[in-house]
């Protein structure tokens, strides 16, 4: 990862190559002159009566092949979109497909690599596998937008004047880097997401609920047992169920408390026909069921 970081960084600092703006000229410069300047910036002196230009001197086949294609206002138009190595270095390329595949394809290697990396900072390891998606989807929208721009949108047409002219591809370059240096970083910044333990470890604590509430269940059945032999407790208890009952009537007979319970499937009225209602006879089959287990 930091290996990646580091070779991104130098990417972006180290532009691509660009005579026009080394040279500082205008696009629409003569290749002789284009030539000339080449020259002069290598030191080599040439002679006034032949307009700044020096024939003995023999470039090297790589530049001579940038000049030559440079002559056509289509394979400068090239020279934007594709940049100045494409068009240095890529011999049999002779259209806009060709040139198109060969900066692609190297582009694509950067985004492979790129999200190799991602891969390895979004495993279960660190908790972050569930950013995965979103991280590849941001590196995969990414490759799809560079792809249209570079086919479709960087074949606006230039301008006659030579000046102002948007290197496509070395800003779309320079933007890629800036991406390639900035996910990896801002992925290790994403929350760790907690996963789900085992059902194992949630068994235990329901076991220990468990095997509390049978004792209770115990205790319960003996201390109604006891409450039932000692007068006083006993009526005090038959006094309790006695005012439960009052409140469990007055709530019954309420209209507005019927009405609603009707509304939410939950009736205790009996319907006409002898028929229980709903509430009834949910809890009828529920003592039916938890007698089975007795």
């Amino acid at each position: 990862v930091l290996f990646h970081s580091l070779y991104s960084l130098y990417a972006l600092i180290q532009r691509p190559p660009n005579l026009f703006s080394r040279l500082r000229i205008p696009f629409t410069l003569p290749v002789d002159r284009i030539r000339a300047l080449l020259l002069s910036e290598a030191g080599f002196g040439v002679g006034a009566g032949d307009g700044g230009l020096a024939p003995s001197i023999q470039m090297p086949p790589d530049l001579e092949l940038l000049l030559s294609r440079l002559k056509t206002d289509e394979s400068r138009g090239w020279f934007v979109r594709f940049g100045q190595k494409a068009l240095q270095t890529c011999a049999p390329c002779t259209s806009a497909g060709d040139y198109a595949l060969f900066v692609f394809a190297g582009a694509l290697l950067a985004y492979v690599r790129t999200a190799a990396v991602l891969l390895l900072l979004t495993t279960s390891a660190n908790g972050r596998d569930r950013w995965r998606g979103y991280i590849l989807g941001i590196l995969v929208c990414a490759a799809l937008a560079e792809g249209y721009v570079l086919v479709s949108v960087s074949a606006a047409p230039l301008p006659k004047d030579g000046t102002q002219v948007f290197m496509w591809h070395d800003n779309i370059q320079f933007i890629r880097q800036a991406l390639f240096l900035l996910l990896p970083i801002l992925t290790q910044f994403l929350p760790e997401v907690q996963h789900p333990g085992p059902p194992s470890m949630s068994l235990a604590p329901a076991l220990a609920h468990l095997e509390r509430s049978i004792p209770r269940a115990h205790l319960l059945k003996y201390t109604r047992a006891a409450v039932m032999r000692n007068p006083e407790l006993r009526e005090r208890a038959i006094r309790w169920w006695a005012r439960k009952k009052r409140e469990g009537d007055a709530g019954r007979e309420d209209e507005a408390v019927q009405k609603a319970a009707l509304k939410m499937g939950l009736g205790f009225v009996d319907a006409e026909g002898d028929e229980e209602g709903k509430l009834r006879m949910s809890a009828r089959v529920a003592i039916e069921s938890l007698k089975r287990m007795f």
